[in-house]
């Protein structure tokens, strides 16, 4: 089954159209917000998938499963095949609810089967506190 390189979510992405690199900023770690409930306007989560013997032609699922820190569950689907030595999936989303403070959790799951977890804290921080970008206010 494909292995695991990395699992993480930031605020963007951007991939160099001459060599395919991928650049990664403003990794989710914390977000502050002053009120809930808050939206995040945009996210995205990057995964990096290696092929090993026995992929060629196989087609994986991989969910993207996050849950709220009140509990809510979202989730996204994304089928690939490993054509390459290396594929990278994306998954935007745009527009995520927070209801309140607690661990925001994004989990990757291949195949039904879990492979990573990328844990945000969520704070309420006042006037002053340093605001996470990408987070709006109700």
């Amino acid at each position: 089954m494909a292995r695991l390189e990395f699992f993480v979510v930031s605020q963007s992405v951007s991939i160099d159209q001459a060599t395919n690199r991928s650049s990664v900023f403003e990794i989710l770690e914390v977000v502050q917000a002053p009120v809930f409930p808050t939206v995040i306007h945009q996210c995205v989560a990057i995964s990096l998938w290696r092929r090993e013997p026995g992929d060629e032609g196989q087609e994986f699922q991989l969910l993207l499963r996050i849950t709220t820190p009140s509990g809510q569950k979202h989730e996204i689907r994304s089928n690939f095949r490993l054509t390459s030595p290396r594929h990278r999936v994306m998954q935007r989303i745009q527009g995520l609810p927070i209801e309140s403070e607690g661990e925001l959790r994004f989990e990757a799951i291949l195949n039904e089967k879990h492979a990573a977890e990328h844990v945000v804290d969520v704070l309420r921080g006042g006037p002053g506190d340093a605001v996470e970008s990408g987070v709006r206010h109700h």
